[in-house]
């Protein structure tokens, strides 16, 4: 690992302790969910009054039926009735039908397919019960008319006591967890003194990412097509894939354009092809009732924010300026409409969206909050005040920690991975250790004392020998049975807070459950998703505060300060260092498809003036009216170049 390059040292002087608090839920998560339990019991209630002024089996089923999924079918379970099994199937059924309009809400925003299935079972049993009543006890009073509601009761009280408990036991443990931090070890992280270059094996990795941005733009080879909802989706690997070659800009290719910003503008491209963002149309049908299919207007940050963020970090670290003009990104559906947006009206659009939020936080997706996605839209907005001048994130940062710590940390000091905005309700500690752990690469740049005590929560959860237990073995590019996006997003983590030790640790583990193969040159890891392959090089190429430098870096021009690489081909030449240093170019480069001369064109030169290219021996050459000059170097292997104005 290397120390980072940053402006400034991180003290030991950031708050880490917890803020006070008094209640186990913030107050908006509080009233939503008084709201969903109010209405649950008012729905028992009707239920309840249906049960007792009818006599009808249809309606009784009805009602049944709506005190849970599939209960109504129990109305004809009774152990005499010889078509109870038939009953019973029918009501597990619709309790599986239930889990997975549950889980299909979660990953898509679905929100009207629980309630249609729920409505749904409860009618079916409704029309079925006829055929599935015992005739020979024809008007008796079925059991399930007595223990399921008494039981949907005792239930709704009893969860929401164990609950309460369990809150009201880990506000008394963020007291011990505060004191904790408190005497937490500062971490100081001072600036280095020059940036490194790329080493070959770095290089072949970084070729799998380059490989895939440099292809034309209209084809997605190596990219991995499996759904367009949850993790997997292409537009979460056209984001990952141009954050790391972000960080690798930043750190190691200050001075070279080339193919690097060719990537970039490739990959911003790629986002907005129709393929990649057409699931919008039916989540926000779906999820908002609204059939429009722009993505940007609303509850959408995991394109919006996202997308916000890849533009910020490609226009600090490689000077990509294709998106600043009005109307330069445009979405354009196949039915002729064109929805035009830049990156500066962009982030003044989420800007104004967490203005308006109730919550604080803005939806992902629709009506489900996720802490981690509102971390990098954050990034991005920090990312444009950097950029324009602007001061949004100042304004609006106090009411995004505000509700962050209330609504979106547990009383145990945990993130909440999400959040319903319509219900209130949250899921459990799903995904692990990864869910706390990889947020802070990016709460690092916004919110970097709770990105710091965040990250002393999770660390020894990551500590050599319980980490493979702590992450979930679920890459969550591709879906399949591996740690690889675990590790690799949780080492990303590490490096940023300057955490070489565990980052060593989650690295080293990564290279033995997934080898490092090496194919014409370029590596992969076999059984890990092209997710886990950018994440990992987020990982190598980051440093302590590395993406924080970045957020705070203003507008990138590579030859702002002198010469910088124009233009290298990419099948021709790997760039592994490019830095200007006292008005001279320093470079290491290594031949790409084979060894032998090879042509790069360089600009920020004196123009009409001499110079000199050292590269084992000295090659003088003259650099036109635009500072441009094109020269055929010799690189026959690590080729170290530097560009100089002769005296």
């Amino acid at each position: 690992m290397r120390p980072a390059d940053t402006a400034a040292m991180r003290s030991a002087s950031e708050p880490l302790a917890f803020p006070p608090r008094r209640l186990a839920w913030g107050p908006l998560t509080l009233r939503r969910l008084g709201r969903t339990f109010a209405l649950y019991a008012a729905l028992l209630l009707v239920a309840w009054s249906l049960i007792q002024s009818t006599a009808g089996g249809g309606l009784q089923a009805l009602a049944l039926g709506l005190i849970a999924p599939g209960t109504g079918f129990l109305a004809s379970a009774d152990p005499g009735n010889a078509q109870a099994p038939y009953a019973i199937a029918l009501a597990g059924g619709s309790i599986v039908f239930f889990a997975a309009a549950l889980a299909i809400w979660f990953a898509s925003g679905n929100v009207l397919l629980p309630l249609a299935v729920w409505s749904g079972t409860a009618l079916a049993a409704a029309i079925a019960q006829p055929l599935l009543a015992s005739r020979a006890d024809a008007g008796a009073w079925p059991l399930a008319l007595h223990w399921v509601p008494s039981g949907a009761v005792f239930l709704l009280l009893s969860t929401s006591a164990a609950s309460l408990a369990w809150h009201h036991r880990n506000l008394r443990a963020r007291k011990h967890l505060s004191q904790r931090l408190m005497r937490a070890a500062p971490a100081i992280v001072a600036p280095s003194a020059s940036r490194d270059e790329i080493d070959l094996r770095l290089l072949q990795q970084m070729r799998l990412l380059l490989d895939r941005a440099l292809q034309p733009v209209d084809r997605f080879d190596g990219f991995q097509w499996i759904d367009q909802f949850q993790t997997s989706a292409v537009r979460y690997q056209i984001n990952v894939v141009s954050y790391a070659l972000s960080m690798a800009a930043h750190a190691h290719l200050p001075a070279f354009a080339g193919y690097m910003l060719t990537a970039q503008r490739n990959l911003a491209d790629k986002l907005l092809d129709h393929r990649v963002w057409r699931y919008w149309r039916g989540e926000n049908l779906w999820g908002n009732l609204r059939a429009d299919p722009d993505p940007i207007p609303r509850d959408n940050i995991m394109l919006s924010g996202f997308l916000a963020a890849q533009l910020g970090y490609a226009k600090a670290a490689s000077g990509l300026h294709d998106f600043d003009a009005p109307g330069s990104l445009v979405f354009a559906h196949p039915s002729g409409a064109r929805y035009a947006y830049s990156l500066p009206t962009l982030v003044d659009l989420l800007v104004r969206q967490y203005e308006g939020a109730p919550y604080g936080l803005l939806a992902c997706e629709p009506n489900w909050i996720y802490p981690l996605c509102n971390a990098v839209t954050a990034t991005a907005i920090r990312c444009g005040d950097a950029q324009r001048g602007t001061g949004h994130w100042k304004r609006l940062e106090p009411d995004f920690r505000r509700h962050l710590e209330s609504e979106f940390t547990t009383a145990a000091g945990r993130l909440v991975p999400f959040r319903s905005s319509l219900t209130g309700l949250a899921a459990p500690q799903v995904g692990g250790a990864l869910m706390q752990a990889f947020p802070c690469l990016f709460l690092n740049a916004v919110l970097p004392d709770i990105a710091r005590r965040q990250w002393l929560l999770v660390r020894d959860d990551l500590a050599p020998g319980r980490a493979r237990r702590a992450l979930w073995p679920i890459d969550i590019g591709n879906y399949g049975i591996s740690r690889a996006s675990s590790y690799a997003a949780a080492a990303a983590a590490a490096v940023e807070m300057g955490d070489v030790e565990i980052a060593a640790c989650l690295l080293e583990a990564l290279d033995q459950a997934c080898p490092l193969q090496v194919i014409g040159g370029v590596a992969h890891r076999s059984n890990a998703s092209l997710l886990a392959h950018a994440l990992e090089l987020i990982a190598r190429f980051g440093q302590a505060d590395g993406l924080r430098s970045l957020v705070a870096a203003p507008p990138h021009a590579a030859g702002q300060a002198g010469p910088y690489i124009k233009e290298a081909d990419y099948s021709d030449l790997l760039v592994a260092k490019a830095v200007q240093s006292d008005g001279a170019l320093l470079a290491v480069l290594y031949p790409g498809r084979k060894a032998g001369f090879r042509f790069l064109t360089f600009g920020g030169l004196a123009p009409g003036q001499s110079h000199v290219a050292a590269i084992g021996r000295d090659y003088r050459f003259m650099a036109n009216g635009q500072g441009e000059a094109r020269l055929s170097l010799p690189v026959f292997g690590r080729t170290e170049l530097r560009i100089v104005r002769s005296e």
